[in-house]
């Protein structure tokens, strides 16, 4: 049973947490519309859902998905394909597509998420000059590749307000014409009102068992920006000639198409919960990044714990509030692509999709975890509640 002291708190973080609510529900108004105009431009009917077998040559139900999500994603053009493993692979792919050796690419935000920083040391084996950082826009060169990353992935600070964003791609833009600008989009999508390519973006880049998935898709990743930019890299996932041509979509489809659907809903429920976590576990004592108040351009919470052991606890309680394997307890392992033991709690039905509520953490000072997901309010909410009530329960609350 629930403390009813914690829950008196969730209560009142509940509270004053609806303007904030409302705010974001005005945002998924607005991107809720432009998905559904996505599906009646595109045409799309019960035959489009299918799919195809063997080379997948000639669907038509594949050509309507991108097509959804090339409107949706306020793009020219898309790739959506189960082929994808991973975000990570989609933006390898794009960066291999797009870099040959003596091509400059600048990561505009300084180090990149931990799981790329293999493809740019690849690249740079490769002969591409790698630049890590901004000072100000006078003082970067020119390159043929910006990098912007939108979430803050392992960082205790947010990554970029959206304000901030939209500043820096139509700066380059205007400074950089002829340059490519690729965007790491994991965890943003529906977030804001528009999308990246709304103001600038040649490219965007996510996975779909993160935001744009709606909880229903299995696996999968996607890109949405220029013709050109998707042709190269449909080249570089599959062979050069073949481009989007090919790709068997056999029990892909409905489900992306769905969840593409619900994606505006999931998001905004998913933030809210991230609202009410910020305002609840500072009320708690701890420090939170983003505040409740402040404006949010990825679905990424974070809270600093402190020590390892309310980390761990932390983690057990988010798990034994998932719906799935909620008996499970998460320990720190060594995942690919990252350098320190990772705990990763997610009772989840997809595995690893942080389109449901899920967290993890790098087990190093100052132990903070990441939050994020969450198909329902009520189930951020509840997991929370039992967050702070397995760490009460080891007397690891402030």
């Amino acid at each position: 049973m629930l403390d009813k002291s914690l829950t008196r708190l969730a209560e009142k973080a509940e509270a004053e947490s609806q303007e904030e609510f409302r705010r974001l529900e005005g945002h998924r108004r607005v991107v809720f519309t432009r998905v559904l105009q996505a599906f009646h431009q595109a045409g799309v009917d019960e035959a489009h859902l299918k799919g195809s077998s063997g080379y997948g040559i000639g669907d038509f139900g594949r050509q309507a998905l991108e097509n959804v999500f090339a409107l949706a994603m306020e793009a020219e053009d898309a790739l959506v394909r189960s082929q994808f493993v991973s975000g990570t692979h989609v933006l390898a792919c794009a960066l291999r597509a797009l870099l040959e050796p003596g091509k400059r690419v600048v990561c505009w935000y300084g180090e990149p998420y931990e799981s790329l920083r293999p493809t740019f040391s690849w690249l740079a084996n490769k002969g591409v000059e790698v630049i890590i950082g901004k000072t100000s826009l006078g003082s970067i060169p020119p390159a043929d590749l910006y990098f912007l990353q939108r979430s803050r992935g392992y960082r205790i600070h947010p990554g970029p307000t959206e304000e901030e964003f939209r500043r820096d791609l139509g700066n380059l833009r205007e400074r950089m014409p002829k340059a490519c600008l690729l965007v790491d989009n994991c965890y943003g999508e529906f977030v804001r009102p528009h999308e990246p390519t709304a103001y600038g973006a040649d490219l965007l880049c996510g996975s779909l068992i993160k935001n744009p998935g709606g909880g229903l898709a299995l696996s999968g990743g996607y890109l949405a920006g220029s013709m050109e930019s998707v042709a190269r890299v449909a080249e570089q996932l599959y062979a050069p000639g073949l481009g989007k041509e090919l790709g068997a979509t056999e029990g892909f489809l409905r489900p992306i198409f769905q969840g593409i659907f619900l994606a505006p809903l999931v998001v905004c429920e998913a933030l809210k919960g991230s609202v009410f976590a910020s305002r609840f576990f500072a009320s708690l004592g701890f420090q939170v990044s983003p505040q409740a108040t402040e404006e949010r351009n990825d679905s990424i919470q974070t809270i600093l714990l402190g020590t390892r052991q309310r980390l761990l606890a932390f983690a057990r309680g988010i798990q034994r509030a998932g719906p799935v394997d909620s008996r499970a307890v998460p320990v720190p392992s060594i995942m690919p692509g990252y350098i320190d033991p990772i705990v990763m709690a997610a009772g989840t039905f997809i595995s690893g999709a942080t389109s449901e509520l899920s967290c993890d953490a790098p087990m190093v000072p100052p132990y903070a975890v990441y939050l994020q997901g969450g198909l329902g309010f009520d189930h951020v909410y509840l997991g929370a509640l039992e967050a702070a009530q397995s760490m009460q329960e080891q007397g690891l609350l402030p």
